[in-house]
């Protein structure tokens, strides 16, 4: 009896992990488009919004309740953690800025990824964070700050790979 229990709560897991990986893609796919916004403030508040209805749609998927702190609390991460890759990507646009059309190519393309491996790290931390029960966010911040860097440099490598499969709902 015990066995099919577990079962039973193995599957449920496995199909809310399927459908909260779809949500991450989508929402990936979604803040790599904003990469060819050229206005810095738009893509800020932009890439914020994504990650916040993922965050969202992940917490209804795992059947979670989002605590408003917890989303304030995500929300000053967000742009305080976008800071840099930003600040990095304006200084390679204007770098780049010069070339005709392939400048702004390169830094369209350098932000779609930027944001693309940002938004899946995020997501995958709100999993994690879910999966736990409502643990893995109250962590130390230096566990939770050394699996974003993981799952970004995990999200570098994926990113290309997303946009070239199709959407799901």
């Amino acid at each position: 009896m015990a066995d099919d229990n577990d079962d039973a709560a193995g599957k449920i897991q496995a199909a809310h992990r399927l459908k909260a990986d779809n949500c991450i893609k989508n929402h990936v796919i979604a803040a790599m488009g904003l990469g060819m916004v050229p206005s810095f403030a738009i893509e800020v508040v932009g890439v914020t919004g994504i990650e916040v209805k993922m965050i969202r749609d992940l917490a209804g998927i795992y059947e979670f309740p989002v605590p408003r702190k917890l989303v304030a609390y995500k929300i000053l991460i967000s742009v305080i953690g976008s800071i840099l890759p930003f600040y990095l990507a304006a200084r390679m646009r204007s770098a780049v800025k010069g070339l005709p059309l392939f400048g702004h190519i390169v830094y369209a393309g350098f932000l779609s990824a930027t944001n693309g491996a940002a938004v899946y790290a995020v997501g995958k931390i709100f999993q994690r964070h879910y999966e736990s029960g409502g643990t893995f966010l109250s962590s130390r911040n230096s566990t939770i700050r050394s699996y974003f860097k993981e799952k970004y440099e995990e999200g570098k490598q994926i990113t290309p790979t997303l946009a070239e499969m199709p959407r799901t709902a």
